[in-house]
């Protein structure tokens, strides 16, 4: 039979009977649970930390699962019925492709898992694999009877992730318990603050102090407390990491940040008696009708209608081919509002289908007004427990020294979530200044916690403790971001751990190891508190065990290096960084900090080989309105380096003076360049900008700009 022919043959069938019409449902709901809600699914199964952060309950969770299996078929099947009785061809057309549309989807992720060709190719193939199954579903018995079979996929898929997946813990959550301890200790103020994805050696000099020039606010605070250089955490990711420090415990692996799975807390040891001020967009260790959400609390609606905005993202990187998956903004390293303001737009990311685990939980949304409301409604109280856990300096990078949102760019996203860069050491050395850029604003906020404080009377006699959950690597080469990687200790392992004990007034730089699972002991040591529960921890106050520095993956394997190797790859990064950047303050990172402040002639720019990505940068700003238009950035053509030392200078002059500087790198088949500028330079209205290239006789050259 030609296709012709077997297409008449499919068109030219009765019109259904009720029987048929809902097998031909069931066919459609087979593949669509096959081809969308599937992996979907298995990936939500695997992550329950997901829904722990977006504070999202068991009919939340219910009602997207049930809702995305269920209500597409049955809209088709409607849809189906309805033309079914205007004509018998008509519906035999239509459910010939829904049936091949649907199932091309499938194919797509199998041919994508066997090939790697363009993404035309593996539609092509998958469009074509779709429309075989099709005809053979009307054409052979074998293939009916097979998918009438598979019209349980629905209730299988959907028993495995309600009932057998991680996520069920969070459906059918345990008994909390939860239970406040009788001993919270005498009448000394509690304050902890832990900040995302930031590393020690992101703080240090080269000689072993805190930069105070880039960071005044931790310097300050270290003047005056115990620094613990030699710090490590227990894990590189957030939900494992953050409950060792809230806790003292290392967790088990399959263990939810939740005070279901783990009841003996920070909150449940120090809060009898006291008012808690707890910002926790991560974990849920703090019950939540002890700790309501100071941002308040959303509603169902709210939380689905968001949870459905962010997972079209994941779904279309699940489903699409790589070329057209990796156009959606990146999931893999951030919680929610993945098509808001986070990364992504046009850059290059991996899609990770294969993998067990993804990282799609925005560790929380970065929100410099929730966050200074927080600091100022700090309770005057001597036994207030305040703890804030801010998504700072995580990514997003998009905040300036002061915390006011900048410009986005295609080349936000530089890396394949928390896993290799994409770019070489120039391009790392542009996310490095942005990294650096956002520490400084949380860097403000430090001092705004020490000024409310101090403004209460309740500095001096305070435990203060300034933390973070792990940092991040800039290494390249190979070397992951954030991910159990031998060759990062000492940057992703060795985060920032300062404390003030009460009455401390100078500062002292500890030779200790000290690990996060210290803090609790710590504190309740400092606080008199006698009958603190088992941890894995010890006080800081005395002697420490020799231990390595252990961390964990997601599947609960360990990593483990000596406490030297992890001080020696921190030196070494910072030694990494002052090269790429130099040493200066924030805004005079760069390539070439020399440069900055040089008058270069107003002149029109020339039609040349460098192009702004936003042509019309900075040419009618309104700071009222406007995001701050600082990261400049664009490409450059007929430029090619052998290496990236080699690559060319670019400076970036503002309204006649060169404010920025940096070197070009290669990035999806274009050489690109980015730069942050001091965003003071910046005026209302028009801003020139000005593209040069250093030649070999140290001249600026005029290449572009707006």
């Amino acid at each position: 039979m030609d296709a012709k022919k077997g297409l008449a043959a499919v068109l030219d069938r009765p019109a259904p009977t009720r029987r048929q019409l809902l097998l031909g449902g069931g066919h459609l709901a087979a593949v669509w649970t096959l081809a969308f809600v599937q992996p979907l699914l298995d990936l939500l199964g695997k992550n329950p930390d997901f829904f722990v952060a977006r504070d999202n309950t068991a009919g939340d969770i219910l009602i997207l699962a049930i809702g995305f299996t269920v209500l597409p078929p049955l809209a088709l099947l409607a849809l189906e019925f309805l033309v079914s009785r205007v004509s018998a061809r008509a519906y035999q057309a239509l459910h010939f492709l829904l049936l091949a549309g649907i199932s091309t989807f499938l194919f797509v992720q199998l041919v994508s898992d066997l090939i790697e060709p363009r993404s035309a190719v593996i539609l092509a193939l998958a469009l074509a694999l779709g429309l075989l199954l099709a005809w053979a579903t009307y054409r052979f018995a074998f293939v009916k009877n097979l998918m009438d079979i598979l019209i349980v996929a629905p209730v299988v898929v959907l028993g495995l992730f309600v009932f057998a997946s991680d996520t069920s813990d969070l459906i059918f959550p345990a008994e909390s318990e939860f239970e406040v301890a009788r001993d919270s200790g005498r009448d000394t103020p509690i304050v902890v603050v832990i900040y995302d994805e930031l590393g020690t050696s992101d703080l240090m000099t080269k000689e072993g102090r805190i930069d105070g020039r880039r960071f005044p606010n931790f310097a300050r605070f270290a003047a005056t407390s115990t620094w613990y250089p030699k710090q490590s955490t227990t894990a590189f990711f957030t939900p494992r990491a953050v409950p060792g420090l809230l806790t003292g415990i290392s967790p088990d692996a399959d263990a939810l940040p939740t005070d279901q799975d783990q009841p003996l807390s920070i909150f449940s040891q120090f809060s009898r008696n006291r008012p808690l001020h707890v910002l926790e967009p991560v974990t849920a260790l703090c019950p939540r009708d002890m700790c309501p959400d100071p941002a308040g609390e959303p509603g169902q609606v709210s939380r689905l209608k968001a949870l459905v905005q962010d997972l079209k993202y994941v779904e279309g990187r699940l489903v699409l081919p790589p070329g057209m998956a990796e156009k959606l903004p990146d999931v893999s390293s951030d919680f929610g509002d993945f098509g808001g303001d986070s990364d992504g737009g046009d850059g290059p990311v991996q899609k990770k289908r294969k993998s067990g685990r993804f990282m799609v939980k925005g560790e929380g949304k970065s929100d410099p007004e929730l966050y200074e409301r927080f600091i100022r409604n700090i309770p005057a109280s001597d036994r207030g427990l305040t703890v804030m856990h801010m998504h700072l300096p995580h990514q997003v990078w998009k905040y300036d020294a002061r915390g006011r949102q900048y410009n986005e760019s295609p080349i936000t996203q530089i890396s394949q979530g928390t896993g290799r860069w994409l770019v070489d050491d120039n391009g790392i050395a542009t996310a490095q200044a942005r990294m650096y850029t956002q520490t400084a604003y949380a860097d403000r906020l430090l001092g705004e916690v020490r000024r409310k404080l101090e403004s209460m009377r309740l500095w001096d006699d305070a435990i203060v403790v300034v933390a973070a959950d792990h940092g991040i690597s800039f290494e390249g080469g190979g070397v992951p971001q954030r991910q159990a990687d031998l060759r990062a200790m000492g940057e992703v392992a060795n985060p920032p751990l300062l404390i003030k004990y009460p009455g401390q007034r100078r500062g002292v730089v500890s030779a200790k190891h000290s690990v996060t699972v210290d803090v609790v002991p710590t504190i309740a040591r400092a606080v008199g508190v006698k009958d603190l529960y088992d941890t894995d921890g010890v006080p800081l106050q005395g002697p420490v065990p020799e231990r390595p520095v252990t961390i964990t993956d997601p599947n609960g394997k360990e990593y483990s290096v000596s406490v030297g190797r992890m001080v020696r790859q921190r030196d070494a990064a910072i030694r990494r960084a002052d090269r790429r950047l130099g040493t200066g303050p924030i805004y005079t990172l760069g390539a070439a900090p020399g440069l900055l402040g040089r008058r270069v002639p107003p002149r029109p720019s020339p039609d040349g080989p460098a192009h702004l990505d936003e042509p019309y940068q900075g040419l009618d700003f309104d700071p009222g309105i406007d995001l701050i238009p600082m990261f400049i950035t664009g490409t450059v053509d007929g430029i090619e380096a052998t290496s990236p030392a080699e690559a060319p200078l670019i400076a970036v002059a503002v309204n006649g003076a060169i404010r920025g500087t940096g070197r070009t790198f290669p990035l999806a088949g274009q050489t690109h360049f980015g730069v942050l500028i001091d965003p003071r330079y910046l005026r209302r209205g028009k801003n020139r900008i000005g593209i040069y290239r250093l030649d070999g006789r140290g001249r600026l050259v005029l290449i572009g700009g707006n």
